[in-house]
């Protein structure tokens, strides 16, 4: 294996290449505090140029993109993007290849977005945007390449390494993607903050403990928990329902959609069973795992905040949670009351969501069986919303998909 005497120089000499790539260098001052950490100044340099440049191209392809009809990108743009695209894969290929230096990845959804643009990029003539795909949101507010993790797993021969890929996560853990070397298979490992307290880790465990006891096809699967690192392995899945909608919306079958809808509600009748709500639905809790004969099963995630009936243990006070959860009433209430009718107001959102591909705009819904499902499921007045995922289950097959085609 080659391996690069001055790393240094190798950098320097990209970073020259990439500049003149950048016609408005300065702008990249703008990302250059994403990379602080960085000790090595070329290599944060260079990162925040790229990640400027990818920003400004991504914004024009958005501008010649008409999602549902596609679109045409531009000859310099594209070939601005391939070359762009070669150099990030060759810094990022050596620095992994040099156990010298720390190594990094490139943040998910771009990376995501980066493999559904190189089926259509071409370096002659523009390229032809594909009628699916989605306008990119481009990231300005976080460093796109990170550091990338590797994990310890013991084998009959000796402990190999396994490199983690960061995936998601949020304010109270990170989550990572790996692969077993051992079986091939991938896993995932949620990672609780450092800077959690003792309460927040005792929830995080709760959470392990909740979800470990769960036995669903659609609910994520948890392994294995780990006390000195504070994390614990699980079921991986591909994709978020939000990434999936966002990529398939345009071409998704009223089949799939109802397909969705009903494992998304078996999901949450089990759940409501073992006594507990969920309390943190979203469009990012629920994830999708994908097969080779293009079916799909969703995936419940999340479980931190649990409510479990008659428990001292559910986290109690007026501190709401969850970004769809009805506001309004659980801030006077407090979210210590949260109850069956906080959860088919959120469970109606994401079926609208799923048949739709809409967040919001309930009110204009042009289909009246949809419009008054959703407004019924969202009433200021608890008392006219669902009783139960049977009530939300049978009101769709009744009155809301006779009138869907």
């Amino acid at each position: 294996m080659i391996r690069i005497k001055n790393i240094e120089n190798f950098l320097k000499i990209k970073l020259e290449s990439i500049a003149p790539l950048h016609a408005d260098a300065e702008k990249a001052i703008l990302y250059r505090n994403f990379y602080d950490d960085i000790s090595n100044e070329t290599l944060a340099h260079t990162f925040s140029i790229i990640h400027s440049k990818l920003n400004d191209l991504f914004s024009f392809m958005n501008h010649k993109n008409s999602p549902g009809r596609g679109g045409h990108y531009n000859a310099d743009a594209s070939r601005e993007l391939i070359d762009l695209l070669k150099e990030i894969r060759i810094i990022l290929a050596t620095l992994e290849r040099e156990p010298s230096e720390e190594t990094y990845q490139i943040d998910h959804t771009y990376q995501e977005i980066i493999e559904k643009c190189s089926f259509f990029l071409s370096s002659s003539g523009g390229s032809p945007i594909p009628d699916e795909f989605p306008i990119i949101e481009t990231i300005d507010h976080q460093p796109i390449f990170i550091p990338a993790f590797s994990i310890s797993i013991p084998s009959p021969v000796k402990v190999v390494n396994a490199r983690l890929q960061l995936i998601g996560g949020g304010s109270y853990a990170q989550v990572f993607h790996y692969k077993d070397p051992n079986y091939g298979l991938d896993f995932a490992i949620k990672r609780a903050r450092p800077e959690l307290s003792e309460e927040e880790l005792k929830r995080f465990e709760i959470e392990f403990e909740q979800l470990s006891k769960l036995d669903s096809p659609y609910i994520i699967k948890a392994y294995k928990y780990d006390k000195d690192k504070n994390e614990y392995t699980m079921e991986f899945s591909d994709q978020t329902l939000e990434e999936y909608m966002k990529f398939e919306n345009q071409n998704l079958p009223l089949s799939k959609r109802k397909n969705l809808v009903g494992q998304v509600l078996r999901a949450f009748s089990y759940i409501h069973e073992k006594g507990l709500l969920h309390r943190d639905i979203s469009y990012r809790n629920i994830l999708l795992k994908h097969f080779d004969d293009r079916s799909s099963i969703v995936k419940i995630s999340d479980f931190g905040l649990v409510k479990i009936t008659e428990s001292q243990l559910t986290r109690q006070g007026t501190d709401i949670k969850g970004t769809l959860n009805d506001y309004s009433d659980l801030s006077r209430i407090g979210f210590g009351n949260y109850s069956i009718e906080h959860e088919t107001f959120v469970l109606a959102k994401v079926i609208y969501f799923i048949l739709t591909g809409k967040q919001s705009n309930y009110p204009k819904e042009k289909n009246q069986a949809l419009k008054n499902f959703v407004l019924k499921a969202i009433s200021s007045h608890k008392t006219e919303r669902f009783k139960s995922v049977q009530e939300l289950h049978k009101v769709l097959n009744e009155k809301v998909y006779p009138t869907l085609s």
